[in-house]
């Protein structure tokens, strides 16, 4: 009996997907270029924290870990917490702990997002948030971050029609790519603003830890546990090698939404692991974290000397590990970035990738290394890409 081949279309929502911000180098054309050896990455994000050699786990430390050993985790976070944002967080009813953020974006928009549903995301920022809304059946809106204030947030549309239909808004503080940072007045004034139309507020604080100094948190905001959720990655938060989950802590019955939809997709963690983040946290900074700003601080020299020789300027803030620099003349993004690649093999991501008003922008990994930057500088100077103002 001859089968008949089946021909079944895509769900119209994987269409709706925003692209990958490297989609410009991944037709068929780049695609080798991107395999050939000696393309120098300065986009991707890689985290440089590893295992050592005396931190490989045991057979039993791959095992599970028990739900006493996570409710220390959940615990011993709390008590972190209330020191550093100065307002009580009780541990099982407001600490979430599950897989990475991407994953928690993608269960709060499964848990609180239904179809037509609208939810606000950054007008400028990466993907996740705006596919969590589509994979949702949601309708992302986008709200305003360019140039023309400084790279920080307008909440305009909190105040218009749509603010009283809005279910969700998703917030990135300190943000991907610019590194703008919200004042602890305007986290007060947004907490305000979604408490006063009913607006879950989400907000994604993978680096606020990288810099120094910390960023303001929305559970040190009035009423910001009333609101929404924070958002964080062990890994990133606490200088650790990259483990498979992370955490949200905030408003509980939020948390309790989190929880239910995380059964549809349990996330998988080792004792082993779990064990490493309480002692993290115990000694938070811990030698990870301050290896982390170390390696920012020195890729930041290079890459300033990087940015010169191909007259770009910074324009983003620092505190995050990502360079937002401004090209000469307003050049379109993914054209240089695919000068860059194809003349010196060195790989960027063109702020279009981002949103529209990242045209004219290019973002640079500082987790690269200062090694990396030194390389792409040499680089440029055997084959000069881009010509100084006024030579032809």
């Amino acid at each position: 009996m001859l089968v008949k081949k089946v021909l079944i279309d895509r769900a119209n929502r994987l269409y709706q997907m925003p692209p990958d911000i490297l989609e410009f180098a991944e037709d068929k054309q780049k695609k080798g270029l991107l395999r050939r050896e000696g393309v120098l990455d300065l986009a991707s994000f890689r985290w440089p924290v590893e295992f050592g050699e005396d931190q490989l786990p045991d057979r039993d430390g791959l095992k599970p870990a028990s739900p006493e050993k996570i409710s220390q985790l959940r615990k011993q976070l709390a008590e972190w917490l209330e020191q550093r944002c100065h307002t009580r967080i009780l541990a099982d009813k407001e600490i979430f702990i599950g897989g990475s953020i991407s994953t928690l974006i993608h269960q709060l928009a499964t848990a609180y997002i239904d179809a037509g549903d609208v939810a606000f995301v950054p007008g400028l920022g990466i993907p996740a948030y705006r596919r969590a809304v589509i994979a949702s059946d949601g309708e992302p809106i986008s709200y305003t971050i360019s140039s023309k204030n400084n790279w920080m947030p307008l909440f305009d549309l909190l105040s218009s029609r749509l603010g009283p239909v809005a279910r969700m808004l998703f917030l990135n503080s300190p943000h991907n790519p610019t590194g703008a940072e919200m004042s602890e007045k305007e986290m007060s004034e947004l907490t305000w603003l979604a408490g006063r139309e009913n607006i879950l507020l989400v907000n994604d604080a993978a680096w606020s830890s990288v810099a120094q100094r910390s960023a303001v948190s929305l559970l040190a905001t009035r009423g910001g546990k009333k609101v929404g959720v924070e958002l964080n990655s062990f890994s990133y938060q606490f200088g650790l090698p990259g483990l498979p989950f992370g955490y949200a802590v905030g408003n509980r019955e939020i948390i309790g939404g989190l929880k239910k939809v995380s059964r549809l997709t349990p996330s998988y963690m080792p004792a082993y692991f779990v064990d490493l983040a309480i002692e993290a946290i115990r000694r938070f900074p811990n030698e990870g974290l301050a290896h982390i700003r170390e390696r920012v601080t020195k890729a930041t020299a290079e890459a300033g000397r990087f940015l010169e020789l191909l007259h770009l300027q910074v324009s983003g803030y620092s505190g995050v590990p990502f360079v937002w620099a401004r090209i000469d003349k307003r050049t379109h993004a993914a054209s240089t970035a695919r000068l860059l690649l194809r003349k010196h093999r060195i790989l960027t991501v063109p702020g279009s990738g981002f949103g529209e008003s990242g045209e004219g922008y290019l973002r640079l990994c500082l987790m690269a290394g200062a090694e990396d930057f030194a390389q792409a500088v040499a680089r440029v100077k055997k084959r000069r890409l881009l010509k100084p103002k006024g030579e032809q």
